[in-house]
């Protein structure tokens, strides 16, 4: 299935980083998001094929992707040199879900597994989708922004990763203007798989990232 192979390749990512990858806070939350995008595919994978629909390894995955958006914006901002003691309220919407949710399990359903995507159900997915991509479109202005002022190859890597996770989302939202809802029915599940690229982009930056004292 698709998602072991993706969740495979992101551990090969992960562990060529954590040995060769300098060691300093910028690439430390680069293996964060690559562990987290590498989990959410083994837990898809966990779930289509065991075909269950056990509503707690759902709103595990779910728990777990929630945090990849409000990470990716603090690396984003990282990489842009901010420091502010703010940083940690970008993770409240995430951690409000962890817990809101924790009392909405039963709601959590698998509705169908394909080779390429999954479909759940799940309370205030509206909700859930506008803090999830607020982030990203966020992290977009500001690598955008950065690039204007510094065309490093490797940051221009990163703001490629985050166009091509964006890319299902805008399609979703245009089918769904012209009556077609199945994409977006799936759209954490696909948003995920092409976020292969993403995680690609940010094993590459992390590997050239070697100046641990602008990073710390």
């Amino acid at each position: 299935m698709l998602s072991l192979l993706v969740a495979s390749m992101e551990l090969l990512f992960l562990v060529n980083l954590l040995i060769f990858a300098e060691k300093n806070k910028l690439n430390l939350i680069a293996e964060l998001l690559i562990f987290i995008l590498m989990l959410y595919q083994f837990l898809e994978f966990i779930i289509c094929r065991t075909g269950t629909n056990n509503s707690w390894i759902i709103y595990i995955a779910f728990s777990v992707i929630a945090f990849l958006p409000p990470l990716a914006l603090l690396f984003v901002l990282k990489i842009k040199g901010f420091k502010s003691k703010f940083f940690k309220l970008i993770f409240l919407p995430p951690l409000f879900f962890t817990i809101f949710y924790l009392f909405q399990i039963n709601d959590f359903h698998l509705i169908e597994c394909t080779s390429f995507y999954s479909i759940y159900q799940y309370p205030y997915g509206n909700l859930y989708g506008f803090f999830y991509y607020v982030p990203i479109i966020a992290s977009i202005i500001f690598l955008i922004n950065e690039i204007l002022k510094n065309r490093k190859i490797e940051i221009i890597a990163v703001l490629i990763g985050f166009l091509i996770i964006s890319f299902p989302v805008l399609l979703a939202f245009i089918l769904k203007m012209f009556g077609d809802e199945r994409l977006i029915t799936a759209i954490v599940s696909v948003t995920c798989k092409t976020a292969f690229l993403f995680a690609l982009a940010i094993f590459y930056f992390a590997l050239t990232n070697k100046t641990k004292k602008e990073n710390e």
